[in-house]
C-alpha cells in the first residue's frame, strides 16, 4: 500500500490535491508554518485513527473533509474522513475500492463505514489476516489482534518523535501504545503467527486490566478496614453516651443494626447523667492502657529483633572457626601399630610417625569443634521460635492499634460533640448525639462487604486470565525467532550509521524490541539511544532503524504499508529558511542523509515510498527530482483564498 494523492476539501466545495510518486522518494519542502507537519497527521487520520491531532487554526477553520488515494496490489482505495468536531475525534469514514479510482468530487463524499471496518478491510488487502474482535472494559473498547493501526505505528515519524532520545516509534509514549508495538512487532517481522500476535495483545490488555483490578480491590479493602475501625469507634462512643451496652455484637453488620436501633429509639440514659462522666473517664483510661500496651509490644519486638541480629552475628562469626576446625574430621581417630591402637594425638598427621609424647592440642580442638556445633545447633533451633514470637507480636500490635484508633476516634467525636452541644438543653444534647451517630451510620452502610468480595473475584479472574495467556504463549521460542529477524535489521543500521559517521557507527548495533530503542555495543556495556549525545545521532538512528525495518518488510513480503513518512529529519543541522547560515559540514551531513535515503529507496524500488517534509531544498538534480511540493512564495497546504473565505463567512464544524 502506497500513497497516490491527498485531497483537502474546503467548506465551500473547493479541493486541494497533493500528488505523490509511487516507489520513490517524495520531498515536500517549504517555509515554516505552511502545513508540512500536518500531512503526517492527515495520513494517520485517513488510515483509521479516531483522533485528528491538528492545531486549531487555518486547517481546522477551512477544511470539511480529508481524503487519501492509496495504491494497492491490483486495485486502488479511496478513504475519506469528515473533519471531526472540536474535540478532534470521529469514527466516521468513507471507503471504496476500484482499479481505476480517483479522488472524488465534493458531492461524491458520503459516510459508508467506520474506522474499525476501514482498518479491517485495508489491513486484509495488504495481508493482515486478522480475526479481530472487540473486548469491552471500563475505559473503552479494546481492539484485540494486530491491525492496520498497529502497522502504521511503524510507518510514521513526527517532528518531535524523530528527535526523541527516549522513544523510537510513533506515539510510543502514549498509554498502551508501547505495549501494542511490543505485542505486534513480532507478527509484522514474521517471528509470530497472527494468533500469537492476537494473544500477545490480549495479554497486554489483560495485564492492564489486572493492574486496575488490583488497585480497585486494594482501595475497597482499605475502605473496609477504615469502616471497621469507624464502626468500633462508633460503638464505643454510643456506649459512653449510654445508648448501647459495653459488649458489642460479634460481627460488623450486627453492630450497625444494634447502633441504628439504639439511636432511633428512646433511651432512659442521657449524655448528661453521672454514668456518662464515668464512661468518659473509662474511655480515657482505656486509651492510656492501649498506648502502654503498644509501647510494651514495641519494646518486646525490638528485643526479639536485637536477639535475632545478635544470634545471626554469632552464627556468622562461629561458622568461620567451625569450617576451619572441620578439617580435623579428615584425620583418623585411631591408628593400629605393633598390635595396639594409638590415639591420633601421638601420631603425626603429616608423616605418620609416633611421637614420644602425645599432643593434647588435637583433642582440645575436637572439643572446641563439638562445642561450636552444639551452640550453632541451638541458634538454629531457636530461630523458628523467635520468628513465631515476632509474628505474634506483630499481630497483637495490629489488633491494639485498631482498638486504640477506635477509642481515640470515639473520644475525639465525644469531645467535639460535647463542645458543639454544650449550650443546648439535656434532651437536645441527647438528640444531637443520636443524629450525629445516625449520620455516620448512613455513611458506613455504603461500604458494602459484598462489593469487596466482587472486586476480589474480578482481581482473581484477571490474574487467572493473565496466567492462562502466558501459558498459551511460547515466549522463549518467539524471542529467539524475533532476535534472529532483528539481526539483519541491526546489520543494516550498523552499515548505514558508519556511512553517516554517527556516534558508535559501524559497531554492534541492535534494535531492542523490549525497550523499543536502538542500542550499540561498547567495550564496557550496551549503550541505548537515550545515552547517546546530540540530536544528530538521535535523528540518524531513528531514520536508519525505520529504513532497516522497512527494508526487511519489503524483502520478506511482510504485511506493512510500503510507506515511510519522516517529518523534519534535518532539524538537528538545518535552520529553517536560513541555509546560508548553516556551516558547510552540516550541509554535507544533510546531503549525505538524503542521499542515503534516496539510494535505499531506489534499491528497493518500486516497493518502498518515502515521504519527507522538511525546510531543506538541496540544489542537486536528484533531490530536485524528488520534490513534489515546494511551499514558498505564498504556496502552502491551505490556499490563502480558503483562509480569506473562512474569515468572511465563518462556518461550523461538520460532524
Amino acid at each position: 500500500m502506497q500513497l497516490l494523492a491527498i485531497a483537502l476539501y474546503s467548506r465551500d466545495g473547493r479541493r486541494q490535491v497533493l500528488d505523490f510518486k509511487l516507489g520513490a522518494l517524495n520531498v515536500i519542502t517549504g517555509e515554516s508554518a505552511t502545513g508540512k507537519s500536518a500531512l503526517l497527521d492527515i495520513i494517520d487520520y485517513c488510515t483509521g485513527r479516531d483522533t485528528l491531532q491538528l492545531p486549531v487554526g487555518p486547517i481546522t477553520d477551512t477544511v470539511s473533509w480529508y481524503a487519501a488515494l492509496f495504491q494497492l496490489d491490483g486495485t486502488r482505495a479511496v478513504v475519506a474522513r469528515p473533519a471531526p468536531k472540536p474535540s478532534g475525534k470521529s469514527r466516521q469514514a468513507m471507503l471504496s475500492f476500484g482499479a481505476d479510482l480517483s479522488l472524488p468530487d465534493v458531492d461524491q463524499l458520503a459516510i459508508n463505514t467506520d474506522t474499525t471496518t476501514l482498518r479491517r478491510h485495508l489491513g486484509r488487502r495488504i495481508g493482515i489476516t486478522e480475526n479481530r474482535r472487540h473486548q469491552a472494559d471500563h475505559r473503552a473498547h479494546v481492539e484485540i489482534g494486530a491491525h492496520l493501526g498497529h502497522a502504521m505505528l511503524l510507518c510514521l515519524q513526527g517532528q518531535s518523535e524523530i528527535t526523541s532520545r527516549n522513544g523510537l516509534f510513533h506515539r510510543q509514549g502514549e498509554p498502551g501504545i508501547a505495549e501494542a508495538i511490543k505485542a505486534t512487532l513480532p507478527y509484522f517481522l514474521g517471528a509470530a503467527t497472527f494468533d500469537q500476535a492476537r494473544k500477545s495483545t490480549q495479554l497486554a490488555t489483560a495485564k492492564l486490566q489486572l493492574v486496575d483490578a488490583e488497585a480497585n480491590y486494594d482501595k475497597a479493602l482499605a475502605a473496609t478496614g477504615v469502616a471497621e475501625a469507624t464502626t468500633e469507634a462508633l460503638w464505643r462512643e454510643a456506649h459512653t453516651l449510654g445508648f448501647v451496652p459495653a459488649e458489642a455484637p460479634p460481627d460488623r453488620d450486627a453492630m450497625l443494626e444494634a447502633l441504628a436501633a439504639a439511636v432511633t429509639s428512646p433511651s432512659e440514659l442521657q449524655p448528661g447523667d453521672t454514668g456518662y462522666e464515668q464512661r468518659m473517664a473509662h474511655l480515657r483510661r482505656e486509651c492510656d492502657r492501649l498506648r502502654d500496651s503498644l509501647r510494651a509490644l514495641a519494646a518486646d519486638r525490638q528485643t526479639l529483633i536485637s536477639e535475632g541480629a545478635a544470634a545471626d552475628e554469632f552464627a556468622t562469626s562461629a561458622r568461620i572457626p567451625q569450617d576451619r576446625l572441620a578439617s580435623l574430621n579428615l584425620l583418623p581417630r585411631r591408628r593400629q601399630t605393633a598390635g595396639a591402637q594409638l590415639s591420633d594425638d601421638s601420631v603425626c598427621p603429616l608423616c605418620g610417625l609416633v611421637a614420644p609424647n602425645s599432643d593434647p592440642t588435637v583433642e582440645a580442638l575436637r572439643h572446641s569443634l563439638h562445642r561450636l556445633s552444639e551452640q550453632l545447633d541451638g541458634v538454629e533451633a531457636a530461630r523458628p521460635a523467635r520468628h513465631a514470637a515476632l509474628e505474634a507480636v506483630s499481630r497483637r500490635t495490629i489488633e491494639l492499634r485498631q482498638e486504640l484508633l477506635a477509642a481515640e476516634k470515639a473520644l475525639k467525636a465525644l469531645t467535639a460533640g460535647t463542645e458543639a452541644s454544650m449550650t443546648l438543653p439535656q434532651q437536645a444534647q441527647s438528640d444531637f448525639a443520636r443524629g450525629r451517630i445516625y449520620g455516620v451510620l448512613s455513611t458506613l452502610r455504603q461500604t458494602d462487604e459484598t462489593g469487596v468480595v466482587r472486586l476480589r473475584r474480578l482481581r482473581d479472574s484477571a490474574r487467572a486470565r493473565v496466567s492462562a495467556l502466558e501459558g498459551e504463549l511460547a515466549p522463549e521460542q518467539e524471542y529467539q525467532a524475533l532476535s534472529a529477524r532483528l539481526v539483519p535489521v541491526g546489520r543494516d543500521i550498523a552499515e548505514w550509521s558508519h556511512q553517516l559517521m554517527l556516534e558508535h557507527g559501524g559497531t554492534d548495533v541492535q534494535l531492542d524490541a523490549d525497550e523499543l530503542t536502538v542500542t550499540v555495543g561498547t567495550d564496557l556495556a550496551r549503550v541505548p539511544m537515550s545515552r547517546m549525545g546530540s540530536a544528530a545521532n538521535w535523528i540518524g538512528y531513528h531514520v536508519l532503524a525505520h529504513l532497516a525495518l522497512h527494508r526487511y518488510f519489503v524483502l520478506h513480503n511482510r504485511p506493512v504499508p510500503r510507506i515511510l513518512i519522516l517529518d523534519q529529519p534535518t532539524q538537528a543541522w538545518y535552520l529553517p529558511d536560513a541555509a546560508s547560515e548553516v556551516p558547510g559540514s552540516d550541509l554535507d551531513a544533510v546531503e549525505q542523509l538524503f542521499q542515503l535515503i534516496n539510494d535505499i529507496v531506489r534499491d528497493l524500488a518500486p516497493h518502498l515510498q518515502v515521504i519527507i517534509c522538511d525546510h531543506v531544498s538541496l540544489p542537486v538534480p536528484w533531490f530536485q527530482q524528488a520534490v513534489v511540493q515546494n511551499w514558498r512564495g505564498g504556496h502552502k497546504l491551505i490556499p490563502q483564498s480558503w483562509i480569506d473565505s473562512a474569515a468572511d463567512q465563518p462556518g461550523t464544524y461538520d460532524s
